[in-house]
């Protein structure tokens, strides 16, 4: 038999969690989640016995190599693109036992919002800069040369430029993550509904198998107005003096 403990041996498991309140942040989403999938990397050890092999994880903090959560998309993602481009992001939370610090969470909304508002502000300046140039160049001398001509068209291109080019760049970007967040708040949505439906299915299904059993035994009991209880011939009266006398070893004390 092989050693039932070796450090090549690993169990590695999925699970479900659920957090209440506001969720949690999790690396590469842009919302916060109440329902997750966590992935986990233990010590495994080895059990022989009755001619079977069986598997365990040892489930102490310092046992455990690592663990994960991931949104549903993560973790569909993640077993549906093998070999496709860097991977998926996941959040640590631990790290051989050791408990790592809580993802931050960064509201993408407004992180584009800000890289839009510092463009326009960039581009604002630079459009100031450049006209105070001009104005100078054109007050102060009264016939311009090549050079003052190619630097005011070159002023022109460059504020052209940040127009053009930047600003619909920007606004790509913003309505692709926009898309993003709408798709990851949805699939946030149908896992919290697909769960609550599996879990008012499983308990409808309990009932049922509660109610199918009871029907099923009451059928095996024999009604309550089935039973006879055989009459007695003497009078209560004369019962209980016979019991009484039983209770004294059947002698007659009169």
């Amino acid at each position: 038999m092989s050693d039932k403990n070796h450090p090549s041996y690993g169990i590695l498991s999925f699970s479900r969690s659920s957090i209440s309140g506001n969720g949690v942040a999790l690396f590469g989403s842009s919302i916060r989640h109440n329902d997750t999938i966590r992935l986990s990397i233990s010590k495994g050890e080895i059990d022989r016995h009755g001619n079977e092999s069986r598997y365990y994880a040892k489930h102490s903090l310092s046992d455990k190599y690592i663990e994960v959560e991931m949104s549903y998309s993560q973790f569909a993602e993640a077993i549906t693109s093998l070999n496709m481009g860097e991977g998926v992001p996941v959040t640590v939370m631990r790290v051989n036992g050791q408990q790592m610090p809580p993802c931050p969470y960064e509201d993408k909304q407004k992180l584009m919002r800000q890289e839009f508002k510092n463009l326009a502000k960039s581009v604002t300046a630079d459009m100031t800069s450049h006209t105070k140039e001009v104005a100078e160049l054109l007050q102060n001398k009264k016939t311009l040369n090549n050079a003052d001509k190619e630097f005011i068209l070159s002023a022109l291109h460059s504020a052209a430029a940040k127009i053009s080019d930047h600003m619909p760049y920007i606004n790509e970007m913003f309505a692709e993550q926009m898309e993003k967040t709408v798709t990851e708040a949805k699939g946030e949505f149908e896992n919290f509904l697909q769960n609550k439906m599996n879990s008012i299915a499983l308990e409808a299904i309990a009932e049922k198998q509660k109610e199918a059993l009871s029907e099923r035994y009451s059928e095996l009991l024999p009604a309550a107005e089935t039973i006879n209880i055989p009459p007695t011939d003497m009078p209560y009266e004369q019962e209980e003096e016979e019991n009484q006398d039983m209770g004294m070893g059947g002698m007659s004390l009169g």
